[in-house]
């Protein structure tokens, strides 16, 4: 191979790395910075209350909300669960901290409803945009483990998901 071949196969490998580099940075900083997170979820207005309640709902009521395509949150519930029980807490004061309500379903008619499509497991929390399940507590998830545990890790994980503009 001759030295200008060799000179230009350098200067080529050269523009490659730099290029590779620049790529990799743009997507480190990306997902540093949140931009391939999904947008937050903004609260429809109506469930932002100075008098925040866990508000009882049934199947056909979930289903009445999602066709209405309203961008809520529901707390998937069981009775005499102790898990569920601190959830419901937390849930509670997440709700008083930011003034806004929240739908309950109990796991029973959840489980008959499309919520099951996403919430397999009790307790959750699903987080429903314009129709919408776009974000649920898991609770076989080791990832979603200390939501469950910890009331600042579980304002944290709704923070995190949660607009109130």
């Amino acid at each position: 191979m001759s030295a200008e071949k060799k000179k230009q196969m350098g200067v080529l490998g050269l523009i490659i790395c730099l290029m590779i580099t620049l790529i990799g940075g743009l997507l480190f900083v990306g997902a540093v910075s949140g931009w391939f997170d999904e947008p937050k979820v903004n609260i429809d207005a109506e469930y932002r209350t100075d008098a925040p309640e866990l508000k009882d709902i049934n199947k056909e009521e979930y289903q009445a909300l999602i066709d209405e395509k309203k961008t809520f949150i529901v707390f998937v519930d069981q009775n005499e669960c102790t898990t569920a029980d601190r959830l419901r807490g937390y849930m509670n004061d997440y709700m008083k901290e930011h003034g806004v309500m929240a739908f309950r379903i109990m796991f029973s008619e959840a489980k008959e409803s499309s919520l099951h499509d996403f919430v397999k497991y009790y307790p959750s929390v699903a987080i429903v945009d314009k129709g919408v399940v776009k974000f649920f507590l898991r609770a076989d998830s080791d990832e979603d483990v200390e939501p469950y545990n910890d009331y600042g890790a579980f304002r944290g994980w709704m923070d995190g998901h949660l607009l109130f503009e």
